[in-house]
């Protein structure tokens, strides 16, 4: 392989890859979320709706270069089939896990019924 056509072919998954870490970067405070992070409660709902909408964009991408290749008759590799796979499974699960931690803090910040009461 040549210098020009490797330069070429990182050239052509820069943009994914930028995007890609871009959209992790969004999520990145939804791993743990913290009491203190409630005074910036608005902006982080902003920062995971950008979020999980670019994940999901790249997945339709992912799963059109999958589907559709842009070659006539041409193969699509195992690989990128299962890395389409295991990263829809993987954006499934994240959005999961955001609803249970929702869930979850709901339930711990609900005022008992005692309480309510009194």
């Amino acid at each position: 392989m040549n210098i020009t056509s490797l330069k070429s072919k990182f050239l052509k998954f820069l943009p994914n890859a930028i995007f890609l870490i871009f959209g992790f970067w969004l999520l990145l405070p939804f791993i743990k979320i913290e009491r203190s992070d409630f005074s910036q409660a608005k902006i982080l709902v902003y920062r995971l709706a950008l979020g999980i909408m670019v994940l999901i964009i790249m997945l339709g991408k992912m799963g059109f270069d999958v589907f559709f290749p842009q070659g006539v008759a041409e193969k699509v590799s195992n690989t990128k089939s299962i890395l389409f796979i295991i990263f829809g499974v993987l954006i499934l699960a994240f959005v999961v896990y955001i609803i249970i931690q929702a869930g979850s803090l709901f339930m711990s910040t609900y005022p008992q019924s005692t309480s309510i009461n009194q």
